[in-house]
């Protein structure tokens, strides 16, 4: 059976608000980098093969104090980086009210079949490289898998391993806006056989969002 650790990276300088959001180039806070050494010091407890990071530079960060704390190989994917909600965003203010009422009308559109703003992953698109993140794990030898991402794409990869084939842009609306993940929260996946399973292959979610390491 395959494990499957998704971890948010570390707080990161546009958690904080009040500053230029950078992309993909976006780094961690100094208290980023603490609770990054708290999850690596977690993590270390744990059964792990492979650290794969998104390739934004806050993911590679977190992934890089995890890798150094647990002493385990560290790869990097562009399949979990973030949901990217707009080329125009970059450049702006994390606290620019603008912004936050763009991403609440993009996530009211989820819904709408190939509806798009400006030029953002729109549901299809999300949906698409969410399945191709899932086959790529579990198309890996590795048992233990600790995958560092992010806030919002995160939910997306998850419900579509929940939902399948079924997971529509409302589902995904949904869980965007239900299953929120702080900095460095670890939430627990499963997918194969176990004993007492009523299906033999599946993803199970195990834990959500456990932050317990920050105290």
């Amino acid at each position: 059976m395959k494990t499957i650790y998704f971890v948010r990276h570390g707080e990161s300088e546009s958690n904080i608000g009040g500053v230029i959001l950078g992309g993909a180039k976006t780094s961690l806070t100094k208290h980023g980098q603490e609770q990054a050494a708290f999850v690596a010091e977690r993590l270390s407890h744990l059964a792990v093969d492979v650290i794969i990071a998104s390739t934004y530079l806050r993911t590679r960060q977190t992934g890089q104090i995890i890798a150094e704390k647990i002493a385990k190989p560290i790869e990097y994917s562009d399949l979990f980086v973030e949901w990217n909600q707009g080329s125009h965003r970059i450049g702006k203010k994390a606290d620019d009210l603008e912004l936050g009422t763009q991403t609440k009308t993009l996530i009211e559109h989820l819904k709408k079949p190939n509806w798009r703003m400006t030029d953002e992953e729109n549901f299809e698109e999300l949906n698409k490289r969410a399945d191709r993140a899932l086959a790529y794990l579990m198309g890996r030898p590795e048992e233990h898998i600790v995958v560092v991402g992010h806030g919002w794409f995160s939910p997306v990869l998850l419900g579509k391993a929940v939902m399948g084939e079924d997971f529509t842009g409302r589902d995904c609306q949904h869980f965007m806006k239900a299953f929120r993940m702080v900095n460095t929260g670890i939430t627990i996946v499963t997918h194969g056989k176990a004993a007492g399973k009523l299906y033999s292959d599946e993803w199970n979610i195990v834990t959500w969002n456990d932050h317990a390491h920050l105290g």
